[in-house]
């Protein structure tokens, strides 16, 4: 995915429609970008 890309963000791609950040400072940093979940 190019934003997590760009964001040098960890990603991988188990299916065509589900992508995963699974790595603790990896979801630190997209927590930081776009907010904690609610």
């Amino acid at each position: 995915m190019w934003a997590l890309d760009l964001a040098d963000i960890p990603w991988r791609q188990s299916s065509t429609r589900v992508i995963s950040v699974s790595r603790r400072d990896a979801v630190a940093r997209l927590d930081a970008l776009i907010g904690l979940k609610t």
